[in-house]
């Protein structure tokens, strides 16, 4: 069975979770490169040093494998990765001696270890449009970042109104203008639904949004009710001469021609 590894990321709390839906099993060094290369596609999402909580259950690394996945640590920490933190489930063994940082029982525990005050949680009903939305603050580049966890399509005033409920919810956290960046990965629009997505507009206008933007489209771009681009950096740059990135973070095209 194929490793599935899906990613949460916090942009504001600046942790990024990897979690594996049946466990990670590596008994090649394939499934070593595999994981490598998705959380180097991962890493697109950050300009800034974050922390890892990395899920260590149902875990097993063949003795051939070990060497290459210790390895990913170190290579990680070259690329903003501040720390790691693992878990496995409550009452479990935290001595795992192929795991080279520090493992907790239970999710909450290592949560807390890297700063996140309450994890993003383990179960997720993603048959639930309203779980699918994942929405970050980044508030030193005054960004908000909307993300879809599971295939999402927009089709009609009810799937709206899901969206702008879950925005309105995130509000009460800004008391500055900003922007909206959607990644588009697993998201389309029906012409309905972009018809339909005015009202979102109206509405986060009317609460100090100044822009917003989509990157990576997974439908044709003229399906999208605001503008679209290949990637993040690209949308993202269009916002600077609004004065909305900070000073701090790095330079995503030099970033990414270095991640291989």
């Amino acid at each position: 069975m194929p490793n599935k590894i899906n990613f949460e990321h916090h942009l504001s709390e600046r942790v990024m979770e990897i979690h594996f839906e049946n466990g990670f099993q590596a008994s090649s060094k394939a499934d070593i490169e595999e994981l490598k290369n998705e959380w180097s596609k991962a890493l697109k999402r950050w300009h800034s040093p974050y922390s890892c909580l990395f899920d260590c259950r149902k875990l097993s690394i063949a003795q051939e494998c070990t060497e290459d996945f210790t390895r990913l640590f170190p290579f990680f920490k070259n690329f903003f990765m501040k720390k790691v933190v693992g878990f496995v489930g409550e009452g479990e063994n935290t001595d795992i001696p192929e795991i080279p940082f520090e493992v907790f029982a239970g999710y909450e525990a290592a949560a807390q270890k890297t700063g996140l005050a309450r994890g993003a949680g383990l179960e997720r009903d993603l048959t639930q449009l309203r779980s699918r939305i994942q929405i970050d603050n980044d508030f030193g580049a005054h960004v908000m970042e909307v993300s879809f966890l599971a295939e999402t399509c927009f089709d009609s005033r009810e799937d709206i109104e899901t969206l702008r409920s879950k925005m309105q919810n995130i509000l009460m956290m800004w008391h500055t203008p900003y922007s909206v960046v959607f990644n588009l990965q697993n998201c389309t629009f029906t012409a309905k639904g972009k018809a339909e997505f005015s009202a979102v507009e109206r509405f986060l206008k009317g609460f100090f949004c100044k822009t917003i933007v989509g990157y990576s489209p997974e439908g044709e771009k003229e399906s999208y009710p605001f503008p679209c681009f290949r990637s993040r950096h690209k949308a993202v740059g269009t916002l600077e001469h609004e004065g909305l990135v900070s000073g701090d973070e790095a330079n995503c095209s030099s970033r990414r021609s270095q991640v291989t």
